[in-house]
């Protein structure tokens, strides 16, 4: 038969299929053809270093869901080399089935508009600081530039990657399903753009697993073996809905800037030394949360506004046995609701630096240093708490904090009940407390306020 090159030049729509072997490009290849091989004995690669394997671009008719021959269909081949393995320009369609690409020195493969969609394909990096699937625009484009998306299924990323998968610019779009990444620095960056992960693993990796500034993440079942972070949001929208991250080098997720956060059934285990969860002036709404075994902090929030529902914070560890709190809150507002937390080596829950804090229905046991704590000009209403074998005392307050305390059983404390501070506008105020150690209650800054009456009939 004649070259590749030579039955790719000729006019559409085209089906080639490819016998085992290597065929030498670069390609181009045009707007309506399939490329089928058989397995990765089919190779396609480029002389050298240099040069892009495959290049495809124009426009196309074809649906996204449907890759007919309206569009380009790479299946059962293997990708090998070059600078890019593939560049996706125009308005074209590049679906691949069962291609793997390995061995590009800036990435495997570039999509400056129209739509990438991969299906069971396979990801090696053999050279650190590279790109798997790169959404971007060319740097001479229109503004706004043409839209550009990527659909992955079923497919693998391993190897030193920088980013496995990366969108750059608001019309970058992504949507991956049951992905595994094992070697990337991060398996998805985003600056800018959207993208929605459903079911996808990520483990051996450096940076933050999952990192988006100024994008919209959506990310569900997700699961994360070390990395530094897990999830790391700036500036950006994120949506979680059940992440597992296991063993993160710092956080497991890290929030900074961000508004309209939702993160709902998240488990984190021996997170590092910011906390499981890390978050700075960030409106965040948090549901069915589970921590174990985190150092420092188990939920640290400082700025914005924090809701927090259903959350259990088992083992929080400090290593200088200065902090080791469950929730450490500072100048944000929080609403907390149903919180289970024990064995700290510092306090259960801290309210500082002008926090405001309610808190509901919270089990708290073995907390080092004090079940609750307000300090430097914070404040915590808290109703419906049992305490149990605190380390020192149940209560505390100091640097003109004002804590508020209703329907508390409290017992086990090593220092009695409350230990007070009573400088400046400290306050204290008690209403229906339990308690089998009562020592501090006569502090001056202490009050006791009327318990509610009965209801009208």
């Amino acid at each position: 038969m004649r070259s590749l090159a030579e039955a790719l030049a000729r006019p559409g729509p085209l089906t080639v299929h490819l016998a085992a072997g290597e065929y030498r490009g670069p390609f181009t290849l045009p707007a309506d053809v399939r490329l089928e091989g058989e397995g990765p004995a089919t190779v396609l690669l480029v002389e050298g270093p240099e040069g892009t394997v495959l290049r495809a671009a124009g426009p196309t008719g074809g649906s996204p869901g449907n890759p007919g021959v309206d569009g380009v269909l790479l299946r059962n081949l293997e990708v090998r080399g070059g600078t890019w393995g593939l560049e996706v320009a125009g308005s074209v369609r590049v679906s691949v089935e069962k291609v793997g690409f390995s061995g590009q020195r800036q990435g495997a493969v570039r999509v400056n508009s129209g739509r990438f969609e991969a299906v069971d394909a396979r990801f090696e990096a053999s050279v650190s600081e590279t790109v798997g699937v790169l959404l971007e625009a060319p740097e001479d484009a229109p503004s706004p530039s043409p839209p550009r998306s990527t659909w992955l299924r079923g497919t693998s990323f391993t190897g030193p990657f920088r980013r496995a998968v990366r969108l750059r610019g608001a019309e970058s779009q992504a949507l991956l399903e049951d992905l595994r990444f094992s070697g990337p620095v991060t398996a998805v960056g985003m600056d800018g753009g959207h993208a929605e992960v459903r079911r996808a693993g990520a483990e051996g990796g450096r940076g933050a697993a999952f990192s988006v500034v100024e994008g919209n993440l959506v990310m569900r079942d997700v699961r994360v073996l070390g990395h530094e972070l897990a999830v790391s949001a700036m500036r950006a929208r994120l949506e979680v809905h059940g992440l597992l991250s296991v063993g993160a080098e710092r956080a497991g997720l890290g929030v900074v800037a961000s508004r309209g956060v939702l993160l709902e059934d998240i488990v984190v285990r021996g997170s590092g030394s910011h906390g499981a969860l890390q978050l700075t002036t960030s409106d965040v709404d948090v549901r069915r949360l589970h921590v174990e075994g985190a150092a420092e902090y188990g939920v640290v929030a400082v700025g914005g506004s924090l809701r927090l529902r259903d959350a259990t914070v088992v083992g929080v560890r400090s290593a200088d046995g200065v902090t080791g709190d469950g929730l450490h809150l500072r100048q944000v507002r929080a609403d907390v609701e149903g919180v289970v937390i024990r064995h700290t080596t510092g306090v259960c829950v801290l309210a500082a630096q002008n926090a405001r804090v309610l808190l509901r229905d919270a089990e708290l046991e073995r907390c080092g240093q004090a079940a609750l704590m307000v300090d430097t000009l914070a404040t915590l209403d808290a109703t419906g708490v049992e305490a149990r074998d605190s380390g020192e005392t149940v209560l505390a307050a100091m640097g003109e904090g004002d804590l508020r305390v209703d329907a508390l059983h409290a017992r086990g404390s090593r220092q009695g009940l409350l230990w007070a501070e009573c400088t400046g506008v400290t306050r204290v105020r008690l209403g229906r407390i339990r308690a089998e150690d009562r020592r501090g209650e006569e502090a001056a800054c202490v009050e006791r306020f009327a318990e509610p009456g009965p209801a009208p009939r």
